[in-house]
């Protein structure tokens, strides 16, 4: 074959295309590792100039930990005649170390023998590979704490494959709570020992968790004993591997049943104690204020003015003492569900004037001022009696623990389909633990002695009964104070429309 110098210059210029275009760095050195040659990759790579290489050694540029391991690649290449390969870090020009594989074979050059082989960036391989070896440390981690919760938690779990409805996996708690060994529950399927569903009602059940995601139910399951256990199910559909399951943690709360309603029988005695005690203490109460007015109205003229003060202050006790049963009446009402809503439609904005207006003049004996910001005309469906027993104790409350000329301000405004009733003042303020007591049966936040009694007593019944009246109402009250001596803000919202 003859070669003509055309082609052989052809030749040339597609070999010098190739090594200039391709990503790795093409090396040639002698046997004692001096550079001879080197492609203009480097200079992109590792920011050196290909003619400033060359003369070099090749170790020079290597990582002082990694030039034994290069040694020994290269004592292992002249000795077996086998593909040169190693992994080394390579210094840049900027001296910062790059992580390179040089792979490469001796190859005979103008008779003498030459290493040539490749210079290749793996930095994005030895990250791959680190993030790889972390995920699967954060998952061999993630697994140990999953299975230590498992087995270490309170609760029972259960995992069901959603398909077949068996049970693949539970825990130590699971089959302890139901009284079988490990090996008995194994062979059991949910049916088995729930009594509110059947295998037609469980098959259901289960496409329906695995339809919306995750379900939450009680129901009741029979121990291996025959025992009666109430039983809390939270289910979540989830996906392992391709393949649904559901994950059940099952919490036995026949004990929190037992002791509500042994809570609920109590509550209720003492309601219809409290109803019966204050039937009782009223009986006797109106005829001791009967007696007491017919006194001052038939014989006033023939008393002292010693005995008709006495007179005066049993009258008042009488009143103050009616108003305490009635209020106690009231709660009991309340709690067992007996008082019933006269409810229609009226005009909020008037009844919230009606309240301020009743109770100006007891802001003016204390030199305070009312300020009302409401809306005109807010109609919706309320009982206008129990609503106004709520404004006037927010109002009153405000007007007795704000200081002399303090401000109290009355507010609407309208969120979502609710609207708001806000009272805020400028006095005392509450705690935060006070905060958590005021709202509770008997929670009055004492004051005497600290110069905020004004003559207006309480039993510290009203906050609580006007939650219970709200609550019916299916509104919400709550208060916000920043502490003492800061103010406070009550706020009750009204739905708009009834349902």
């Amino acid at each position: 074959m003859v070669v003509t110098n055309s082609l052989l210059s052809d030749f040339n210029e597609k070999y010098k295309f190739l090594l200039n275009n391709i990503t790795d760095v093409i090396i040639e050195t002698e046997l004692n590792g001096i550079f001879t040659y080197i492609s203009p990759q480097v200079r992109d790579q590792f920011g050196y100039k290909p003619e400033k290489v060359i003369g070099e050694n090749f170790l020079e540029f290597i990582h002082t930990d990694d030039i034994s391991i290069v040694k020994k690649a290269l004592m292992d290449i002249t000795k077996f005649k086998k593909i040169f390969y190693v992994e080394c870090r390579v210094k840049h020009k900027a001296g910062h170390y790059i992580p390179v594989s040089v792979q490469g074979n001796f190859v005979e050059v103008q008779d003498t023998l030459r290493l040539v082989g490749t210079l290749r960036d793996i930095s994005e391989k030895k990250i791959a590979i680190q993030n790889h070896k972390n995920i699967e440390r954060q998952l061999k981690t993630s697994e140990i704490k999953y299975r230590t919760i498992f087995e270490q938690t309170v609760d029972s779990i259960i995992l069901i494959d959603s398909i077949n409805g068996e049970i693949v996996d539970f825990n130590e708690q699971m089959h302890k709570t139901l009284g079988y060994s490990r090996e008995e529950f194994e062979k059991l399927r949910i049916p088995d020992f729930d009594l509110m569903e059947n295998e037609e009602d469980y098959k259901a059940h289960l496409e329906k968790v695995v339809n919306i995601g995750s379900d939450s139910f009680e129901t009741k399951y029979r121990t291996k004993t025959g025992e009666i256990k109430d039983i809390l199910v939270k289910a979540k559909a989830i996906e392992i591997e391709d393949k649904i399951f559901l994950h059940s943690i099952i919490r036995d709360i026949t004990k929190k049943r037992q002791a509500k309603k042994q809570t609920d029988e109590i509550n209720t005695l003492k309601s219809e104690l409290l109803s019966r005690t204050s039937h009782e203490l009223k009986t006797p109460l109106i005829a001791i204020r009967g007696f007491t007015d017919l006194l001052l109205e038939l014989h006033r003229d023939k008393y002292d003015d010693e005995t008709i003060s006495i007179l005066d202050e049993i009258k008042y006790g009488t009143e103050r003492l009616e108003a305490i049963i009635n209020k106690l009446l009231e709660t009991s009402l309340l709690e067992s569900g007996s008082i019933l809503l006269n409810t229609k439609k009226e005009d909020l904005s008037f009844l919230i004037k009606f309240c301020a207006r009743n109770l100006r003049g007891l802001a003016e004996t204390r030199n305070q001022f009312m300020h009302l910001n409401i809306y005109d005309k807010i109609i919706l469906d309320f009982d206008k009696e129990k609503i106004h027993e709520v404004i006037s104790h927010l109002i009153i409350n405000a007007l007795k623990f704000t200081p002399p000329y303090g401000e109290i301000k009355i507010q609407t405004n309208f969120r979502d389909d609710f609207v708001v009733v806000s009272v805020r003042d400028n006095g005392i303020g509450f705690t935060k633990e006070e905060k958590k007591r005021i709202f509770k049966k008997f929670g009055k936040i004492e004051r005497y002695g600290q110069g905020w009694n004004i003559g207006i007593e309480g039993t510290g019944m009203g906050l609580y009964t006007s939650r219970k009246i709200i609550e019916l109402h299916r509104g919400e009250i709550w208060v916000e104070s920043s502490g003492r001596n800061k103010g406070s803000k009550f706020s009750f919202t009204l739905p708009l429309k009834r349902e």
